[in-house]
């Protein structure tokens, strides 16, 4: 098994929450089983950081589902467009 750990160690406002939220998604979109989500774990320390996380994967989730219909460029989708190497279709 190939086992890949990044962890993010930062500041406060310096953007670990996108980076997650980020890669998360990154994640489901590239993984090739429908159970992928399964095996992410992703660890923090208050329950304030956690509904945080949840509340932007799922509007992560949103955006992607409406990239067609925005016109606008949206960071998050645009960041993973660019690092997956995926367009709008």
């Amino acid at each position: 098994m190939n086992y890949n750990y990044n962890i993010y160690n930062a500041s406060a406002g310096s953007g670990k929450t996108f980076n997650i939220v980020k890669e998360y998604l990154k994640i489901l979109i590239n993984g090739n089983q429908l159970d992928v989500y399964k095996k992410i774990l992703s660890i923090t320390f208050t329950n304030k950081a956690v509904n945080e996380m949840k509340s932007r994967i799922i509007d992560g989730l949103n955006d992607l589902t409406k990239i067609l219909e925005a016109k606008n460029n949206n960071p998050l989708v645009e960041c993973i467009k660019n690092e997956t190497g995926l367009n709008d279709e």
